[in-house]
């Protein structure tokens, strides 16, 4: 477990941290970031339609509206007519559906590997949003949850800027490794119970940011940060182990009282960035 590799955030040299059952953890000690040593997993996630359907089904199901709601109020904020906006990895398009249906004076395009059926005023496309041509840039450009899904995150997050215009606004939301549940997880991880760290570092997410290792992401490709807003997580959003229903009750009353003490905290279980690409001079 000596083993160093490079922190694909900062690049300074990170060590193996832990070894679970699907992946091998490391940690930057330098930007304090997890993140999963990608030669460690087999049977790599494709993302297909079962993706949504069976690994993460309540999260799919219950949408995070006051995300939504917040998205909407800083597009609404940036004071342009007909705005462009992009759901980079957007998965159902479930954030584009609401905007859609918060007005109709916006421009809506997503993009996925996950291939959606036609929506009137939404543009969507199917494919590899690294290998996609964009015949345009955008106004916002938005990537919810998906970061964490991507092993090369500078090129992603320098992607997001390309796509987005001078003056544009970026928005990331990602899970929050600095948090009250997953520094929860690691500790009682040691005491034997290994379930939550299994579930919280599968082999799905590649990357964990710290506050400190997303906010260095961003500021290091020139993005200046406008707010860091609290973002919480829909209890019902959570999925929880189906077989046991004991087991189910005990983790679902232990999320509630850590939900309830990160709103106290403000160390949430999810992290949202609203940044703005610089003029070019």
């Amino acid at each position: 477990m000596n083993e160093k590799i490079n922190c694909p955030v900062c690049e300074h040299k990170a060590c193996h941290y832990k070894r679970l059952e699907e992946v091998i953890l490391c940690y930057c000690n330098s930007c304090k970031h997890r993140f999963t040593d990608i030669n460690s997993i087999h049977n790599k996630e494709t993302y297909s339609l079962d993706y949504f359907k069976e690994k993460h089904p309540n999260w799919f199901e219950n949408q995070n509206i006051e995300l939504f709601d917040y998205i909407f109020k800083v597009i609404r904020s940036a004071g342009i007519d007909s705005p462009s906006v992009l759901d980079a990895c957007c998965g159902q398009g479930d954030l584009l559906k609401y905007l859609r249906q918060k007005t109709n004076n916006i421009k809506l395009t997503g993009i996925d590997f996950h291939k959606n059926d036609p929506e009137k005023k939404i543009n969507f496309l199917c494919g590899d949003i690294f290998k996609t041509k964009f015949s345009e840039q955008f106004d916002i450009v938005v990537n919810l949850a998906s970061i964490e899904h991507i092993w090369n995150v500078q090129d992603y997050i320098k992607l997001m800027s390309n796509l987005c215009k001078d003056g544009g606004i970026i928005i990331t939301m990602t899970i929050n490794d600095s948090s009250l549940v997953y520094g929860v997880a690691r500790i009682i991880y040691k005491l034997g119970m290994k379930l939550p760290m299994e579930r919280l570092y599968d082999k799905h997410h590649l990357n964990h940011f710290s506050k400190n290792s997303l906010e260095y992401l961003h500021t290091n490709s020139s993005l200046d940060i406008i707010e860091k807003p609290y973002t919480k997580w829909p209890m019902e959003s959570v999925d929880l182990p189906k077989s046991n229903i004991v087991l189910k009750f005990i983790y679902k009353s232990a999320l509630f009282v850590l939900f309830f003490s990160e709103r106290l905290t403000g160390k949430t279980s999810l992290q949202t960035i609203t940044a703005r690409k610089k003029k070019s001079n």
